[in-house]
Order: structure tokens, then C-alpha cells, then sequence
């Protein structure tokens, strides 16, 4: 038994991951059932919605434990919250029970998360690092580093200070003017820092369900890729050159094969084309961010994991005897 402060921090870290994975589990849900419905929104609004759904179980879960631990630290014992939710001996923690169990299995996910995703950003920078090294005394075309290899790629990789390259096999392949196209949308990549943000969100996106993860990843992609294409369009370019441009690189792709050249990138080509192009010749881009929409899924989520957690407390302590 623990006890005091400690007690304290190990029952405050147990709300946490009860509500952590309820809240996952609701949004998962959701998630499934309005997956056909995301594209009615512009780029940029799925792109918040996207981050809003990836830190929503976060924020649920410390929400969850203010309304949890208010009625039992209060002197009284007795506030209006304790008639609906409240957590028993919030000072004693019973390490060889389901709490302890719980916290057990959690780290285990947890810091396996953390150093999966540690060792792909240290194989991407290796990566990076030998790109840099390699292509040092290369030549530069329209702001984009060329890369001497026969695949045709282009790409933005890197975090704080990301480049834009593109390979000698590709660059050879292309008119000026579609160079200039693929240069302005690497360079949008560049200058937002995609690559982070891809990589930040792939960590929020990491707790939720293998299938649900891959489509938040996907759909994050997809968004980014699309704000980089309207990037282009605004800078004067043609709405066909640009759809041209998209074809003929990924034609050109799908006859050489070979790897990526890093893992966390944003690549020119490597997205459903067909959604690409449809958004950038569709004038009517979609809704703004629903604002109300998702405030009141933000309650009703916060609302339904602080009773479950309650429910779920005390059916555990009776089947356990705790």
C-alpha cells in the first residue's frame, strides 16, 4: 500500500488512463462512423479537426481528473460532484491490485510508443544526415537539392530546418514548368515543416486502434498534401499544369521501384492523385471547421468517460475485493 502524496499521484495517473483509453475507444468509434463525411471539409479544416481528435483524449483525461479528485480532497467530502462521480481513497494506492495492473500494462504501451517512434526519428535523421553528406557538392534547381539516383522522387524531409530534393532521374523527365511546380510545393512543405508536424501528430495518432491510427495518419497526409497543392494554385499556376504535373510524376514513379528515401517525408506523389486533383479543380473546397459541432462532441465525450470512469471504479472494486 502506498500512501500520502505518492498515493495521491499513482490514483491521479490510474483516472488518467481509464478515461485516456475510454475516451480512444468513443472517438475510435466516431471516427468509423463519419469517415466518409471528412472530405465534405476544406484541407485546413480537416487538418484541425485532425489534430482536435488527437489530443481530445488528452484533454478529456485531465479534465477527468479535476472531476474525480474535487469531492475527495475537499475538506467536507460533500460537493455537488460527489453525487455523480468521486474516487475512493484518492491517498491510498494498493500496488498489487487492478490500479497497479493498470499502470503496469499502460507504461509498457506507453514507453513502447515513445521509443518506436524515438527510433524511427533517429533512422530518418541518419538518413538525412547521409543524403546531406552525399549530395554536399550537388547542384540546386529552383530552390529543390538534386539527388544523383535513376528513381523519380521528390521530397521534403527534415524537422526544424527541413530541405526540399528532388532526384536527377526525375528532375530529367520534367519541362521547366513542371519543376516549378513540384519546387513550389516542396517548398510550401518546407515552409510550414511538414515533416514535424506529420511526425507530432503520428505520436497522437499512435494511441489510438491499428486500423484507426493508420487512417488518422492517412488523412493528416492527405490534408497536407492538399493545403501544399492550393500552396501552388495561389502562386498563379494552372489548375491543369498542376494536375499534369501530379499525373506524369506519379506515372514516371510506378516504373522505377525503390524505397523511400526517409521514412517521416513529404513526397510529391505519394497519395491517392484522384482526391488530389478533385479538391484542387473543385471551387467549392468545403466547410470551415464546425465550431459548435465539435465543442458539443467535446462535452458529451468529457461528460460520458468522467460517469464511465465512476461505473467502471466501483464494478472493479467489487469483483476484485480492492
Amino acid at each position: 500500500m502506498i500512501w500520502g502524496n505518492w498515493g495521491l499521484t499513482f490514483n491521479i495517473l490510474s483516472i488518467v488512463i481509464i478515461s485516456l483509453y475510454f475516451s480512444l475507444s468513443l472517438i475510435s468509434v466516431v471516427v468509423y462512423l463519419v469517415s466518409n463525411k471528412l472530405n465534405r471539409f476544406t484541407a485546413k479544416a480537416r487538418l484541425r479537426l485532425l489534430w482536435c481528435v488527437g489530443l481530445l483524449p488528452w484533454l478529456v483525461s485531465f479534465i477527468c481528473v479535476g472531476l474525480q479528485i474535487i469531492p475527495e480532497m475537499s475538506s467536507s467530502n460533500e460537493t455537488w460532484l460527489s453525487n455523480f462521480v468521486h474516487w475512493h481513497h484518492i491517498y491510498n494506492f494498493e500496488i498489487f491490485s487492478w490500479h497497479g495492473a493498470t499502470l503496469f500494462v499502460f507504461g509498457l504501451i506507453f514507453f513502447s510508443v515513445c521509443f518506436t517512434k524515438l527510433v524511427k526519428v533517429i533512422k530518418a535523421n541518419t538518413q538525412l544526415d547521409q543524403l546531406d553528406f552525399f549530395v554536399k557538392s550537388s547542384s540546386s534547381d529552383h530552390g529543390l537539392t538534386v539527388v544523383e539516383s535513376q528513381q523519380h522522387q521528390a521530397f521534403t524531409s527534415g524537422f526544424f530546418s527541413p530541405k526540399s530534393y528532388i532526384t536527377s532521374g526525375l528532375r530529367d523527365q520534367l519541362t521547366q514548368q513542371e519543376l516549378l511546380v513540384i519546387a513550389q510545393h516542396e517548398s510550401a512543405h518546407a515552409e510550414t515543416r511538414d515533416p514535424l508536424r506529420k511526425f507530432c501528430f503520428s505520436l497522437l495518432a499512435a494511441f489510438f486502434p491499428k486500423h484507426v491510427e493508420q487512417q488518422l495518419n492517412d488523412w493528416f497526409s492527405l490534408a497536407l498534401e492538399q493545403i501544399a497543392d492550393d500552396s501552388v494554385l495561389g502562386s498563379g499556376n494552372d489548375e491543369t499544369v498542376i494536375s499534369k504535373t501530379m499525373l506524369k510524376v506519379s506515372g514516371l514513379r510506378s516504373k522505377v521501384t525503390g524505397a523511400p528515401l526517409s521514412l517521416l517525408n513529404c513526397q510529391f506523389s505519394a497519395h491517392p492523385l484522384n482526391l488530389r486533383i478533385r479538391y484542387l479543380l473543385d471551387d467549392n473546397k468545403g466547410r470551415s471547421f464546425p465550431f459548435a459541432v465539435f465543442f458539443i462532441f467535446a462535452i458529451t465525450v468529457t461528460l460520458l468517460s468522467t460517469l464511465s470512469i465512476d461505473l467502471m471504479h466501483h464494478a472493479l472494486e467489487k469483483l476484485f475485493f480492492h
